[in-house]
């Protein structure tokens, strides 16, 4: 089986098992500070303006809920994601929400999204590019399928560059979330594969230079909670 499968069919099933416990868990083990993050994207999304959104690696659909409550009414979300499981918790919560008229999740993979060029005012994915199995064919596909002068805004877990800091980050990540995240959600290989994507993922800097090779323009990024995470934009 090629690589990409072999990933794509690995992080399926990953997702697939945790997805009842996925929520709960990210607060937990973020200390909530997920939220915030999640919220200064999606600021970053909307200063551009426009209507009509796509939130790649949708998940259950937080970033999608957050566009709609930060943009206000007319606002429209279409998010994707290859999980179903993650599709039907994400469905269900828009609908509690009272947020199904400007919110449609589908089942489908970032490699291949099923959209005309230049369809999109913008796309965002939070926590999501780490998990592609080819992270240049997944932002090239973002790209495609948002307008000119529209924004991709990408979130991702990174690594601090403080070396104290990083030391406790590492230990936090290796160590400890493993063992709780096994313990909440029964499936322990799935939160030790977070802190190895991670590990593997491009630094800032690099991942910048990725976003400009597949032709996105004025890339830059803001580092959160102490380079825990980074919010990359860039414009086409």
């Amino acid at each position: 089986m090629p690589i990409q499968e072999n990933k794509d069919a690995f992080v399926k099933e990953m997702f697939s098992d945790i997805a009842h416990r996925y929520d709960l868990l990210n607060k937990l083990l973020s200390l909530r500070r997920d939220v915030y993050w999640r919220k200064f994207a999606v600021r970053e999304l909307l200063k551009s303006g426009g209507v009509l959104f796509l939130d790649v690696a949708t998940g259950t659909g937080d970033c999608a809920i957050e566009i709609v409550r930060q943009g206000g009414g007319g606002k429209k979300i279409i998010g994707v994601d290859f999980t179903p499981e993650m599709i039907y918790a994400g469905r269900k919560k828009a609908e509690r929400e009272r947020l199904s008229d400007s919110i449609t999740l589908l089942e489908t993979n970032a490699m291949g999204l099923p959209f005309e060029d230049n369809y999109f005012d913008g796309a965002i994915s939070a926590f999501g590019v780490r998990n592609f199995s080819d992270i240049r064919r997944g932002i090239r596909e973002m790209r495609r399928v948002i307008k000119q002068n529209g924004k991709v805004v990408i979130l991702e877990f990174t690594n601090p560059s403080n070396k104290i800091l990083k030391k406790i980050y590492h230990l936090y990540f290796k160590r400890i979330l493993p063992f709780i995240g096994g313990i909440i959600s029964g499936k322990r290989y799935a939160y030790q594969y977070l802190p190895d994507s991670v590990m593997e993922f491009p630094n800032q800097k690099e991942f910048k230079k990725i976003m400009e090779k597949e032709g996105l323009n004025d890339v830059k990024y803001f580092n959160l909670t102490f380079g825990i995470v980074a919010v990359h934009v860039g414009m086409k």
